[in-house]
């Protein structure tokens, strides 16, 4: 009869279990545990001899590593090689047997400070696992002192800049005794021309040398719709650095500037004549700061101009002398996603002074968009600017549909238009839009030889004297001020939107896909027929290559299911509504506004 492997044994409730010694050499890395053993969760023999060969192979795989390294006296193994280990311990929620003695279970505090130490043996030993010698316990005591600001998961990065000031610290003690004490920097050969510039100029002059190469492909000069960015990122750089020569920052200007930057208030505003108070920039409260995108650009911004100053010999620091920690991702009311509008919302919208009731006396002009974008948006989910790009062109009967094609322009076009995902699409024009007159619209347009369907009232963000003809944010910004911007945004005037609430113009997209989700869950609808609807990039490899995605005739039957609000219900016609409403304000307005930007078709 054939022997059970030693490895290999059956407890008395006939399930069998692996069991293997670990080498006394390498207990005292594992807490001093002196065996692995694990069930095979079967009473089967063939299964339990297979499964109990591959922990055998494995485990003693992994020992030996370890050994080998020990014997080598290297530089210790891995963190992955340590974790590796780890991974193959037993399961701990498992029974164990009788004379084991029962891992004791640690507070949070505790799990903390264990990695925190684990992270100091290894930056003092070179391994993990190795006690730290006596002749260094004062040096790591410093170091777990010094990075109790820092999360555990920073030290690893943090810890080798917080032991090399420790070390220069002991080694020059008088030098560091006083508070605020500099290490000396090495004397710079700067342009004197260049001795008061701050940090705005220290930009413009890295623009202009951007500009000048025209060989190059990188740099901020050759990417369209960031100079107006980066123009106010430079000049939170100039407040951050409290409008500072940059000849004068030391090393500790730079960290306190980098620590400041995660402070900066949302829509605070930074200008450098006059100066703009470096407090007045930023607040303690986290509902108030800035976003943690915006932040993380900013910093990447303040690196790559330090980089350039210091190229310019204005400062001796590098950007790897301080400690910039990531940013943490931060969730509050001004989510960049928006919120959908609800059933009252859109009631309220569909009856203010746009479509119903009398004309506000202060408003002296009026166009076309006012009317109809709202409108598009809340039966196609489109994103603002797809809307506001729109060509008479784009509107087409396509398969026996009238649609919406939106569609993008050659990047290289000027004023080019563009869509997030690159891909066109079309869209049916729903038939409460027909019935409003959207299509007598469309061809009145076409008949007065005008390009842009809502070009009457909208302008192309304009571009930079940079050489590029475009900007990112396109023909919506003038549509999202109307809409969106207190006092007198339209969205505000009728009390749906307030700052930070996540409305806008934008949440029509969110409202739609809230609509057709519930008639998705419902089984009504398939997803793939929403994403189509709403141009989002496919997530499958099916959806990517191979399928041909919804056809005209399911997105309008899916369009279908949107909720009627009774406000949209009760307009008549975009004439009556309207055209008739408005009347001479609405024409001399799109007179005006053609002469001074005039777009033949």
């Amino acid at each position: 009869m054939q022997r059970n492997p030693s490895y290999l044994t059956l407890n008395r409730h006939g399930t069998f279990y692996f069991r293997i010694v670990i080498p006394q050499r390498l207990r005292s890395l594992l807490n001093g545990r002196r065996e692995v053993r694990r069930t095979l969760k079967t009473d089967s023999l063939t299964l339990a001899r297979r499964r109990a060969r591959q922990y055998a192979a494995r485990y003693q795989a992994a020992f030996d590593r370890v050994t080998n390294v020990i014997d080598r006296d290297e530089l210790g193994f891995s963190e992955d090689d340590y974790t590796e280990l780890l991974d193959l311990m037993p399961d701990f929620s498992s029974q164990t047997s009788a004379d084991q003695p029962v891992e004791p279970i640690l507070s949070n505090y505790q799990i903390e400070a264990r990695q925190r130490r684990r992270e100091v043996e290894r930056l003092l030993t070179g391994a993990y696992g190795r006690p730290v010698p006596s002749e260094q316990e004062s040096l790591a005591q410093q170091l777990l002192e010094l990075s109790r600001p820092y999360m555990p998961t920073e030290l690893r990065a943090v810890l080798p800049k917080l032991r090399d000031e420790v070390v220069l610290r002991n080694l020059n003690p008088t030098k560091h005794a006083e508070r605020g004490a500099e290490e000396p920097r090495p004397s710079l050969k700067h342009d004197p021309v260049m001795v008061d510039w701050t940090l705005y100029e220290v930009w413009q002059h890295q623009l202009k040398r951007d500009k000048a190469d025209k060989s190059s492909k990188g740099g901020q000069a050759n990417h369209g719709g960031t100079q107006e960015e980066r123009d106010r990122r430079a000049r939170v750089m100039t407040v951050l650095t409290e409008h500072k020569p940059v000849i004068q920052l030391s090393k500790r200007d730079w960290q306190a500037a980098y620590d400041a930057a995660r402070k900066i208030r949302s829509g605070a505003d930074a200008s450098i004549a006059p100066p703009t108070p470096l407090a007045q920039l930023l607040t303690d409260d986290p509902e108030q700061m800035t976003g943690h995108e915006r932040v993380s650009a900013l910093l990447a911004s303040m690196k790559q101009i330090q980089n350039h100053a210091r190229h310019l010999d204005l400062t001796s620091t590098r950007v790897d002398e301080l400690i910039i920690k990531p940013v943490q991702k931060r969730q509050n009311d001004r989510s960049r996603d928006g919120v959908p509008f609800s059933s009252e919302d859109v009631d309220a919208i569909f009856s203010g002074f746009i479509y119903q009731g009398p004309v506000p006396s202060d408003r002296t002009k009026a166009y076309p968009f006012w009317f109809w974008m709202p409108l598009v948006g809340y039966f196609t989910g489109a994103r603002t600017n797809e809307i506001a790009q729109l060509d008479t062109t784009d509107i087409k009967l396509i398969g026996g549909y009238s649609c919406f094609d939106f569609c993008a322009d050659d990047p290289k076009a000027p004023e080019a238009k563009r869509i997030k995902t690159g891909e066109a699409r079309q869209v049916p024009i729903h038939p409460r839009l027909i019935e409003l007159g959207f299509l007598e619209y469309v061809e009145s347009q076409r008949h007065a030889q005008q390009k842009k369907l809502f070009g009457d009232g909208l302008t192309y963000l304009p571009s930079r004297d940079d050489g590029t003809d475009h900007n990112k944010e396109g023909w919506a910004k003038t549509a999202g001020k109307f809409f969106n911007e207190k006092p007198k945004g339209y969205l505000v005037s009728i009390g749906v939107h307030e700052p930070h609430d996540g409305k806008s113009l934008y949440s029509f997209r969110h409202t739609l896909e809230t609509n057709l989700g519930n008639s998705k869950r419902d089984g009504h609808i398939h997803e793939d027929t929403i994403d189509a609807i709403t141009g989002h990039a496919p997530q499958t490899i099916s959806g990517k290559h191979y399928d041909a995605g919804a056809t005209l005739e399911q997105k309008l039957h899916a369009l279908g299911y949107l909720h009627k609000s009774p406000a949209i219900e009760k307009l008549v016609s975009y004439q009556v509504n309207f055209a008739d409403r408005f009347g001479e304000i609405l024409t001399k307005s799109i007179a005006g506004h053609r002469k001074k930007h005039p777009r033949p078709i």
